[in-house]
């Protein structure tokens, strides 16, 4: 009878799951179609190689807390004898972008991710590395603190040269404000107290210094597109299997409690 009840139990606990991923699919294949009038909740870093190939890659499973993008206008207003002279910049404006946030403290799976830097650990599953790939897809599994040095170990890659000893290039991807652009990573700073013992928090200082498609004059925006549903995709697929693995766990517990 318990084996039923687990059974039952997992089985709704999918359905539910699987109706989570429409759910989250559905929403972003809309924020595709109008952009500017329905937005998508979901942000990612990328860096690349100097080629174009992806050399890093991390969605924010847990979007930040703060994202703040500010502009200031490259324009000089002069006053004159006879009026008032504005001269200005046609070009792209950088952008100040700051990122406050944390990645909590649970393990979550992640789809289509890629590490920056080889993990050091020598038991590739402890440092995230399961072994195991969905639809050619690594899993990887990563606590908050794990999440924290993924992203940290990318914006430190952004600065150094590839394997052609050329710059790499980071790519912030908002999607809540529908922006992307090419970044400079200035200044991240990491931080956790007594009160939040195993909480890491960050703080992340980007500039953008050009819209990102100026880094992908080859990709089409159908190519584009089709990516971040993957994206999306993946996402939700990942956390819908945390979150079937954390039920039939839950059930488990309780139905050995009553023998």
């Amino acid at each position: 009878m318990a084996d039923l009840k687990l059974g039952t139990n997992t089985i709704n606990s999918a359905v539910e799951n699987a109706r989570s991923v429409l759910t989250s699919v559905g929403r972003a294949g809309l924020h595709t179609l109008a952009p500017d009038n329905i937005e998508y909740y979901f942000c990612s870093l990328e860096l690349l190689d100097s080629v174009g190939s992806t050399a890093g890659f991390m969605t924010f499973v847990v979007m930040p807390n703060n994202i703040l993008e500010s502009k200031t206008q490259i324009a000089t207003v002069t006053k004159t004898n006879k009026g008032i002279t504005n001269l200005f910049n046609s070009g792209f404006n950088p952008r100040e972008i700051s990122l406050q946030g944390t990645f909590g403290r649970k393990f979550r799976l992640l789809l289509d991710s890629k590490e920056a830097t080889e993990n050091k650990t020598r038991l590739p599953f402890l440092g995230g590395n399961i072994g195991l790939n969905l639809y050619g897809q690594n899993i990887l599994v990563k606590s908050g603190y794990g999440l924290m040095k993924m992203m940290s170990a990318i914006l430190a890659t952004s600065w150094k040269l590839d394997a052609y000893n050329k710059p790499h290039i980071l790519l912030f991807h908002n999607y809540a404000l529908n922006t992307h652009y090419i970044v400079e990573a200035l200044q991240d700073s990491y931080s956790q107290s007594l009160e939040n013992n195993m909480l890491w928090y960050y703080a992340v200082e980007l500039k953008a210094v050009a819209p990102a498609y100026a880094a992908k004059s080859l990709n089409s925006t159908i190519t584009d597109t089709k990516r971040f549903l993957n994206q999306v995709t993946s996402a939700s697929i990942a956390k819908g299997l945390g979150n079937l693995i954390k039920d039939v766990v839950k059930y488990t517990k309780q139905d050995l409690n009553k023998l």
